[in-house]
């Protein structure tokens, strides 16, 4: 369901989400050249991409706050918790969706994914709410081969095309569980429809940044 007329989709995506695609392309960029991308040289692309990907408002005001990890805002909690998922997901930053074992990796990815998402004193949305969306964005800019992105449109395409627990609302109901099952179907999706054949589809553009495009455009009913 989500890979069929594929090329209508990513096409339809192109045009009408010019933006996204602007700041994506120079992320991945910049993270081509970057050794360390969990230490201060790679944050300000991550924060950057967090704003242009529609979380600017739950990150708090003011840009020393969103990109100065010495002031006492959002990128000092976006450092400490890029330190604190170095360990868990590190080793997966040059692997794409096509090559790891993503029941192997369950842990190590569910750890990363709860350490973003979480709520609370420490939580990176400004308000102490739950940032699932956003630790979907952050494990994407950091291996867009890899990570997925979910939000309402694209876990309304997962739930209808893979069945996962996903709510058709705007609050869908994420959690860590969801998504390592989200990157399961993914896998199988991508590894069906025939791993080069998939890459062919938008050369150049990481794996599942191009799955991305394809859930997106199926949760927004474009095709």
């Amino acid at each position: 369901m989500i890979l069929e007329n594929a090329f209508e989709k990513i096409n339809r995506y192109n045009q009408l989400c010019v933006h996204y695609n602007l700041v994506a392309e120079s992320i991945y960029r910049a993270r081509n050249v970057h050794n360390d991308l969990f230490d201060t040289s790679f944050l300000p692309f991550l924060v950057a991409g967090l704003i242009s990907f529609d979380l600017g408002r739950m990150m708090g005001k003011g840009d020393e706050s969103r990109y100065d990890p010495d002031r006492n805002g959002f990128a000092k909690i976006l450092m400490n918790k890029l330190h604190e998922i170095r360990q868990h997901i590190q080793h997966l930053t040059h692997l794409s969706l096509a090559d790891i074992d993503v029941v192997k990796e369950h842990n190590n990815i569910a750890t990363a994914y709860r350490h973003l998402s979480s709520g609370g004193h420490n939580s990176l949305h400004q308000k102490g709410k739950e940032f699932h969306v956003g630790a979907t964005k952050i494990m994407h800019f950091i291996n867009p081969a890899l990570f997925i992105i979910v939000d309402s449109n694209s876990a309304r395409a997962l739930n209808l095309a893979h069945n996962v627990e996903y709510r058709n609302t705007t609050q869908p109901g994420y959690s860590d569980t969801k998504y390592i099952e989200s990157l399961r179907q993914v896998q199988v999706d991508i590894k069906t429809f025939g791993v080069t054949e998939f890459c062919s589809l938008e050369i150049g553009t990481p794996m599942a940044r191009i799955y991305d495009k394809l859930s997106f455009a199926t949760g927004s009913n474009w095709y």
